[in-house]
C-alpha cells in the first residue's frame, strides 16, 4: 500500500493534485478541503494517501492528514458509501465538522454536500454513530437535561474518546484535549479545536 506521497506539487486542481516524486507523477484525487489547505504549485508537500483497486480501475485518492484519512476510511463503511462520495462529502464538510456532527447526531450539518441526501445524511450518522463510543455523551446529556450540567472531567473524558475512535493516540488525545480545553467548552465545541490543534 502507498502510505503517502511526498514530492513537489505540479498540478492542483479543485479535486485533484498531482505531486511529483522521483520522477514519477502521481495523480491523486482530493477533497476540495484538502486543496485549499496545500500549498501552491511549485512547493514540497506530503500528501496521506489511500489506494482504491477495482477491476477496471485504480485510484489514488489523498488527504492533509491521517485524521482526514481516517475519517474518509470510515465512511467508506457506511452503506451506499463509495471512495468517490466519501471524497466528495469532506469536500463539503470538514473532518472535524463531521465528527462534531456524529458525536452530537446533528444530521442538520450535513445539509448542502454535493450528492448527499437525506436518506444518505441520516445513514452516515445513524451507522458512523455505532461505530463510535456515544455512551459517554448520552450518558452525560441524560445527565444535563435532568440534574447538573456534565463537569469539566465528563467534557473532556468524551472527547477524548470520540478522538481516539478516529484513531488518535489515546496519549495524544489526552494532551491534545488538556491543552485545547477552555472554560466553558462544550463537547462540540472541544472536538472542533482538538482537531484543529491536530491539523485538521
Amino acid at each position: 500500500m502507498i502510505n503517502f506521497v511526498k514530492g513537489v506539487i505540479v498540478e492542483k486542481q479543485e479535486n485533484e493534485v498531482v505531486i511529483e516524486s522521483n520522477g514519477v507523477g502521481f495523480e491523486i484525487n482530493i477533497s476540495t478541503n484538502a486543496s485549499l489547505a496545500l500549498p501552491p504549485i511549485g512547493q514540497t508537500t506530503c500528501v496521506y494517501t489511500y489506494l482504491n483497486v477495482r477491476e477496471d480501475e485504480i485510484s489514488l485518492f489523498g488527504f492533509v492528514d491521517k485524521l482526514e484519512r481516517e475519517v474518509f476510511k470510515k465512511l467508506l463503511l457506511v452503506n451506499g458509501i463509495g471512495p468517490k462520495l466519501a471524497i466528495s462529502i469532506l469536500s463539503g464538510i470538514t473532518a472535524s465538522e463531521l465528527t462534531v456532527a456524529v458525536a452530537s447526531q446533528r444530521v442538520d450539518m450535513l445539509k448542502g454536500i454535493k450528492g448527499v441526501g437525506t436518506k444518505i445524511r441520516e445513514r452516515i450518522i445513524l451507522e458512523l454513530k455505532e461505530k463510535m463510543d456515544l455512551s459517554t455523551v448520552q450518558n452525560v446529556s441524560l445527565q444535563s437535561s435532568l440534574f447538573d450540567k456534565p463537569t469539566v472531567n465528563d467534557i473532556m473524558q468524551q472527547t477524548i474518546n470520540v478522538l481516539c475512535d478516529w484513531g488518535v493516540n489515546s496519549n495524544v488525545a489526552q494532551d491534545v484535549v488538556t491543552r485545547s480545553y477552555i472554560d466553558g467548552d462544550t463537547l462540540e465545541t472541544l472536538l472542533a479545536k482538538s482537531f484543529k490543534t491536530l491539523g485538521r
